[in-house]
């Protein structure tokens, strides 16, 4: 088996996090997937950003439920990395799913439903239905610290893949609190061993963030379903010595 690379809000480490040019960059590295994470605007736009406020990844500052989506727009995403970046903007999910389309995508999609510190009210439903508009012809993984968010999101398509994220041992679990089997683990890279040792069930095991050249080395060593890493061309570079083309 060969372990699956997805570049981590795009390609995290090169480019400004969640922006259209990190998700380019990180397809061009023939990366086997992405991961991003959404919230709601105060309008209901499913929007791409990682943290409940606008503080770190813009010029702005507040929660991004206090902004419209113009709102959102007029602000720069992209001058905090890197001055040669100003002008990115915030994407909305709709943007991607778009851009995906453009580049005939046909990896793994990974949306992580940022529920667990806001729980935006309809954000299941919100982004399943957007999703189902694109007809996707890749496969899409839903994850979500929040497993309210996951049972509610399987209450509304049971056919939607998921996996649960969990940042420490103690929180991972084989089924959620409706009975629905747990279909893999998001863990953090530090538990891969573990992760492997309590997998009593064999889930596929997704690590985040897997970025130095040791830490990658190891954990692809392992052959684990999939990494997540801020440099899907390093990850891919390594994977190649390690488990070939």
């Amino acid at each position: 088996m060969r372990t699956l690379i997805l570049g981590h809000r795009g390609s995290k480490g090169t480019a400004p996090e969640n922006t259209l040019i990190s998700f380019k960059k990180a397809l061009l590295t023939g990366c086997d997937g992405l991961e991003l994470d959404v919230h709601l605007s105060k309008d209901g736009i499913p929007v791409v950003i990682h943290d409940e406020t606008v503080d770190r990844t813009t010029n702005a500052k507040g929660l991004v439920s206090s902004f419209t989506l113009k709102e959102l727009k007029q602000m720069d995403a992209g001058k905090w990395f890197n001055r040669t970046f100003q002008g990115e903007k915030v994407p909305t999910l709709e943007e991607v799913l778009v851009l995906l389309s453009e580049e005939n995508f046909t990896g793994l999609l990974n949306i992580e439903l940022k529920t667990d510190r806001i729980p935006y009210e309809n954000i299941e439903a919100t982004v399943l239905n957007l999703v189902k508009t694109f007809q996707p012809a890749y496969k899409v993984v839903y994850s979500s610290f929040n497993y309210e968010t996951l049972e509610r999101l399987t209450a509304q398509d049971a056919k939607a893949a998921f996996g649960v994220l969990f940042g420490k041992m103690g929180l991972e679990a084989d089924q959620l609190s409706n009975g629905l089997p747990v279909q893999a683990w998001h863990g953090r890279y530090t538990l891969i061993n573990r992760m492997i040792q309590a997998n009593k069930n064999k889930l596929p095991l997704r690590l985040w963030t897997v970025n130095s050249y040791f830490d990658l080395g190891y954990c692809l060593s392992k052959k684990v379903d999939t990494i997540i890493t801020d440099y899907p061309g390093r990850a891919m570079k390594v994977r190649k010595r390690i488990q070939g083309e």
